[in-house]
């Protein structure tokens, strides 16, 4: 199950998000030990946490396994006041077309060594279709080069912005991701699985239309909203 959690539906999501922030503070600051952190009392905010941030969390068994914050950059975003310094090859995005991932985590307690490449897959379909929704033009990320290689893998097209920066477990790289349909076709494609996660696309509205509710690729037809399964 996957839930987009916006200011306008915030309050029914309350016990959702605490989950959220409590598995932030145990990844980023315990196990991760990123510097300059905030954390209350085992939650970890900061201050892109703001009205107009939108999460898109996966749920299993009403447990947070995967999160994700969006921002976009008609207002400050993390990218352009905390790591403009890696974007070498591009200009810094502007404007609501685009929005910058952060705070993107998957669950430890899922216990397999291969939940990223699982959960991680998930959500990013997630990601897109509801990029691709709402007419975003790309996402920018600053991640890992490790799991941008793990990204190229599942067919996603990502493109760096500059080069890799810091060693070991904190080497990161700022990376551009255009949001289009072709994307979210590949991931489907990957997954095996083409479900809607998040939102339905034009191509399974249109199979749906076309075919019929039964069809197998809309089994499960999705549309916009703050809960799919």
């Amino acid at each position: 199950m996957f839930l987009l959690i916006t200011d306008d539906n915030k309050a029914e999501h309350t016990e959702v998000l605490d989950q959220m922030h409590k598995l932030r503070h145990e990844v980023f600051v315990e196990d991760l030990k990123w510097e300059h952190l905030t954390s209350r009392e085992g939650r970890e905010y900061d201050q892109y946490d703001v009205p107009e941030a939108r999460y898109i969390v996966m749920l299993e068994d009403g447990q947070v396994v995967a999160a994700v914050r969006l921002n976009s950059f008609d207002a400050p975003t993390l990218l352009t006041d905390v790591f403009s310094k890696i974007v070498e090859f591009e200009k810094l995005p502007h404007g609501a077309e685009s929005v910058d991932l952060t705070r993107f985590v998957v669950s430890p307690h899922i216990g397999d060594p291969t939940r990223m490449e699982r959960y991680g897959a998930e959500i990013i379909c997630a990601i897109l279709e509801y990029g691709v929704a709402e007419g975003f033009r790309d996402y920018t990320a600053v991640i890992s080069p490790h799991f941008l290689a793990t990204v190229l893998q599942w067919g996603v097209d990502a493109y760096a912005m500059g080069f890799p920066a810091g060693e070991g477990r904190a080497a990161h790289i700022a990376v551009r991701v255009p949001v289009h349909q072709g994307q979210i076709s590949k991931l489907y494609h990957y997954t095996k699985n083409y479900t809607p996660r998040l939102a339905e696309p034009p191509f399974t509205r249109w199979h749906r239309e076309t075919f019929g509710a039964k069809s197998p690729l809309t089994s499960r037809p999705g549309q916009v909203s703050n809960a799919a399964e």
